[in-house]
């Protein structure tokens, strides 16, 4: 039996919950815009709004995680001819991997089952958590954290993919940002060397964080936490009032995730865990 969307946990404010959504799904949309930008368009980038929501995808590589739709039925109630658009985006480009996320609160409550009429398979879940920006440690001193600029993107971009374990056919989606209006991004050094990426990117109030991650050889030093830190600062500098980001959901399956650790750590609230809708 497919389960219609979830309500929206009572005490979740509606405006962080639409920044849940809406600060990731502008954040890919705009890295897309980017990487589209260049030259030839390499990574064969496209993006198009759909249901209020973002679609983004690179031809160049078909898997889930590159193809997604964020935010439908977020900004407007999407409609089943929505739904079907957003299939369509996909498979008009080739793909076959792709994901639709339904948010709580997602209208209508129908969208499961319109995604599955369209091929589309219930997977896992990832969590969606906020920062009020009020209430801010310092990040700790003994770890070097640099914001950079378009001279460090490709250092950036080695240290990001090298951490992900993402294929070097995306380096110039990871570096296409460094110094786009909006964003900041970060390295961190032990001693010269660089093990250490983030990125924030600052929209409307709201912040947005993603590509933070470490070498393996440098985990368990506190450098994620640091990261977290440092672009909460940064974005209350530049006049945030939130900051939002996401992380895969801890199940009986991978009872620990370390990331959703820090930034629970770092006072990240959790808002709710949102359904990943697949095909394969």
């Amino acid at each position: 039996m497919i389960e219609p969307v979830p309500e929206l946990p009572p005490n979740l404010p509606r405006d962080v919950a639409r920044w849940l959504e809406m600060a990731e799904a502008r954040a890919y949309g705009d890295a897309y815009a980017a990487v589209g930008e260049l030259p030839g368009n390499p990574l064969g980038a496209s993006t198009a709004v759909i249901g209020g929501g973002i679609a983004h995808a690179l031809t160049i590589l078909d898997y889930f995680f590159f193809n997604r739709v964020i935010g439908l039925g977020v900004e407007q109630p999407a409609t089943r001819a929505d739904v079907a658009d957003a299939a369509a985006f996909f498979r008009n480009l080739g793909l076959t991997q792709t994901a639709i996320h339904v948010a709580p609160g997602a209208q209508p409550p129908e969208l499961p089952m319109w995604l599955a009429a369209e091929g589309y398979k219930q997977g896992g879940r990832w969590v969606k958590v906020w920062h009020d920006l009020r209430d801010i440690a310092a990040p700790s001193a003994a770890l070097r954290i640099e914001r950079i600029g378009p001279e460090s993107a490709t250092t950036f971009g080695e240290v990001c993919l090298a951490a992900f374990e993402m294929p070097d056919a995306v380096g110039a989606l990871v570096t296409a940002t460094v110094g786009r209006p909006g964003w900041s991004h970060y390295l961190g050094f032990d001693g010269d060397e660089p093990v250490s990426v983030a990125a924030l990117r600052v929209d409307g109030g709201v912040a947005w964080l993603g590509y933070g991650g470490t070498l393996e050889s440098h985990r368990g030093r506190g450098w994620q936490t640091a990261m977290l830190l440092r672009r909460l600062l940064d974005a209350r500098t530049a006049g945030c009032r939130l900051a939002v980001t996401e992380t895969g959901e801890e199940t009986e399956k991978d009872p620990v995730n370390h990331s959703y650790r820090n930034m629970v750590r770092t006072g990240f609230r959790l808002g709710y865990a949102r359904r990943n809708w697949y095909t394969e």
